[in-house]
């Protein structure tokens, strides 16, 4: 499904967007949000994501979050604790990852 277009919402910038941001806010975007090692993805967690691989092509890796198969053709993330950050829960669906992220930013339980 395509997303639908809206104005940058870079205050004061016109441009109509069908991503985040416009081309020029989109770089500075993601300049200060850093690449994946400032951000904490590592050289520990792609070898701990890597060693989940095997299971998520056999089709047999489960959801920590959800308790459901992961399947091959479906994206996983390694999810983090719900209460510490700085801990590993377990592979769950990139979309149960994201709706627990979006749930805790907006305090919604």
């Amino acid at each position: 499904m395509a997303r639908a277009k809206s104005i940058c919402p870079k205050t004061g910038c016109p441009h109509v967007v069908v991503k985040r941001y416009c081309a020029e806010h989109e770089r500075e975007y993601e300049a200060k949000r850093g690449n994946s090692y400032r951000r904490g993805y590592g050289s520990a967690h792609k070898a701990l994501r890597a060693s989940y691989m095997p299971a998520h092509q056999a089709g047999t890796l489960t959801c920590w979050r959800c308790n459901q198969i992961i399947p091959p053709s479906e994206p996983f993330d390694l999810g983090h604790d719900d209460d510490d950050r700085t801990k590993y829960a377990g592979p769950e669906h990139a979309l149960c990852n994201r709706a627990a992220a979006g749930r805790k930013a907006h305090r919604i339980d």
